[in-house]
């Protein structure tokens, strides 16, 4: 009854020659927790619908720290943020977007 969600990844596309508008950056919440999975899903039904080109990370992304910088861990967030701005950069990734309050 429910339709399947095309979501790329920015690999699959960057391996096809292609650049997104956005990056979709889903978040910890948005991937695992069942109430905001219902947000990631309506978010990429509103990029759709404006017809705005994205992908995803999918199993590249990680953390982006939030929760160690909050538990005072200023080391850990650093070395997540790095491997995050390395990930980007590698795909040369221009704008995000994310329906996440603790990510970015």
């Amino acid at each position: 009854m429910g339709s399947e969600l095309k979501v790329p990844t920015m690999a699959a596309l960057f391996a096809a020659g292609q650049q997104p508008e956005v990056l979709f950056w889903v978040g910890c919440a948005g991937s695992f927790d069942d109430r905001a999975k219902k947000i990631t899903k309506a978010f990429i039904k509103i990029l759709n619908k404006a017809n705005v080109t994205f992908a995803v990370l999918g199993t590249e992304e990680s953390c982006t720290g939030d929760p160690a910088k909050r538990a005072g861990n200023e080391f850990l967030f650093q070395m997540q943020a790095v491997t995050n701005i390395e990930v980007m950069n590698a795909y040369e990734v221009k704008k995000v977007v994310t329906a996440c309050p603790h990510c970015f």
